[in-house]
């Protein structure tokens, strides 16, 4: 049976003298997860899904091509104004990967097949920049649309090369299985140690498949993402007493398994507003000044206003469907911005 794989290498990068919004602040509270088990149920429901989809569907590498790059437009074209003070920007690179000479090797008795792909240092990826995370992922699907056959279980070589003329020089190698359709590597340091200890214009990085995997073709593609924040300030008096706050929560859908059918984002911050909402306190109109202070006035007896989301930001989901097909949906109301006393 003769398979087609795609590695991915995702890298985040954060910028060096950055930090948060300051209406921001980390949740520590004890029902994390119901609010992940919430946000789950959300999803699934506005996806119009019972659970998780089967991904049995074959994409292939140019339908995963137009897909990335619609997802990138519809992020940029979406992306709030204000979003440049705090937001992700990123950019895909296709690789272009080709056998070896002689494509076949040995590793102790078994025969490899290589492959190799290069990187080159993008002039988008600024010096203010720093790597947060590199993942090489590893996916491999069947040729025919059935999914019937087992999953292939083949050993994996990973060898990554400061540049193409300094072979000898390795920042990075690993063997191990790859159990089932998919795979990750973590390689950040490789990535990192490129990025910051050398002046090298091209990344080389080199793919030998054992067993399993000997017919099938590697695609690799790197995805760069970029988190930008505004200058942190100091924190006010009040948020950190309690009162009405944006509080924030990561969500990564490998740690929560879903990444074999979210392909993009990897992950996001989950915002809500949580805080007691005082006299005066970033009311949302003149009625909310009124409900406070009636509140005051009847002693408690008529309710105070709630902190609740002032305005939101889109999130694009690349992901599989019910049916199993590759799509993108938009949800314009999931990611708070703002908040307020109403």
């Amino acid at each position: 049976m003769q398979s087609s794989a795609f590695f991915i290498i995702w890298m985040v990068f954060l910028s060096s003298g950055l930090g948060e919004p300051t209406d921001l602040l980390d949740y520590r509270g004890t029902d994390q997860d119901l609010q992940l088990e919430a946000l789950k149920a959300t999803l699934l429901e506005n996806l119009g899904m019972d659970g998780p989809p089967e991904t049995k569907e074959k994409t292939s590498y140019h339908d995963l091509l137009r897909l990335y790059l619609q997802y990138r437009n519809l992020r940029r074209n979406r992306q709030p104004l204000q979003s440049s003070s705090r937001g992700k920007v990123f950019f895909i690179s296709f690789l272009t990967v080709q056998p070896l000479n002689g494509q076949q090797g040995q590793s102790g008795s078994e025969p490899v097949q290589w492959f190799r792909a290069m990187f080159h240092r993008d002039a988008r990826v600024t010096e203010e920049f720093t790597v947060g995370s590199a993942r090489l992922k590893l996916q491999t699907r069947p040729q025919d649309d059935s999914f019937s056959h087992p999953a292939l279980t083949p050993n994996i070589l990973i060898r990554i090369h400061r540049s193409f003329t300094s072979l000898t020089e390795t920042f990075y190698m690993e063997h191990f299985n790859a159990e089932g359709h998919s795979a990750t590597v973590e390689v950040t340091a490789a990535v990192e140690r490129w990025f910051t200890q050398t002046n090298d214009t091209v990344l080389v990085i080199d793919v030998g498949l054992l067993g399993g995997a000997q017919e099938a073709t590697p695609e690799l593609s790197l995805q760069l993402e970029q988190l930008v924040s505004s200058v942190r300030e100091a924190r006010s008096a009040n948020e950190d007493d309690g009162h009405c706050s944006r509080k924030s929560l990561s969500v990564s859908f490998e740690e929560i398994g879903w990444s074999d059918w979210i392909i993009a984002p990897s992950g996001y911050t989950m915002f809500f507003c949580d805080g007691s909402c005082p006299q005066n306190y970033k009311p949302a109109s003149m009625h909310t000044q009124v409900k406070s202070r009636l509140h005051r006035l009847t002693k408690g007896a008529t309710p105070r206003p709630c902190c609740v989301p002032a305005a939101y930001e889109p999130m694009i989901l690349m992901h599989y469907d019910s049916r199993g097909k590759l799509k993108l949906t938009s949800f314009n109301d999931l990611i708070v911005s703002k908040c307020y006393c109403a």
